[in-house]
């Protein structure tokens, strides 16, 4: 179960197996194996995003990932429940940005290991601002054609990705709870108006 863990969480990871921590050191000492940029890039979330296959020995330990993806944005009570008193004990690592209701400039960062959930602001999304304003951004003449892509007419590119793995995952519930934290059609008028909604999210992410 350990090895199968590791192996979606960083599926390419080089696992080297000890009795009582003996092991060769030159097998665990100045390897040079490790590569941060490529860590990064080959990350068991980073992998699920991209469309990654699932390996054999992952699937016979119930290990397994899914995204969730939506634009709508999560009503911001409904979602800091579901974190708090709601959320899958099953999940090992969850990765993402996410957006609230009441905070529709701020892409904010989600980031859960274990029991550990870190959640912090990740910067502004570019629907945030006039197109003249972007224009003013390398990043996003550096990008444009792919945002634009994205850009719904009704969000922009405002979008919740989260990338979930976990052990025995019951993912069409998971699903389906994280739907009813979203925005519902009968509080669009609500979010339209900037009337606001009650927000029990720390002001500092």
């Amino acid at each position: 179960l350990l090895k199968a863990s590791i192996q979606k969480l960083n599926p390419g990871a080089k696992i080297i197996s000890s009795n009582f921590s003996k092991g060769a050191p030159n097998e665990i000492l100045n390897t040079k194996l490790f590569d941060f940029e490529e860590a990064q890039s080959s990350a068991g979330w980073q992998k699920e995003l991209e469309g990654g296959t699932h390996t054999p020995e992952t699937e016979e330990y119930g290990i397994s990932s899914f995204v969730f993806r939506s634009q709508k944005p999560f009503h911001p009570e409904r979602f800091w429940k579901y974190i708090n008193e709601e959320y899958p004990s099953s999940i090992i690592r969850a990765k993402g940005l996410f957006w609230l209701a009441s905070r529709p400039n701020d892409a904010i960062n989600f980031s859960q290991a274990g029991g550990s959930l870190r959640l912090e602001k990740a910067g502004v999304w570019w629907a945030s601002m006039t197109f003249n304003e972007r224009l003013k951004y390398q990043s996003f003449a550096d990008n444009r054609e792919y945002i634009e892509s994205k850009w719904s007419k009704q969000w922009g590119d405002r979008m919740n990705e989260l990338v979930f793995i976990g052990q025995d995952i019951e993912k069409e519930k998971m699903i389906a709870d994280l739907e009813k934290c979203l925005l519902q059609d009968s509080e669009q008028i609500q979010f339209e108006s900037k009337k606001g909604f009650a927000d029990p999210f720390p002001q500092d992410i």
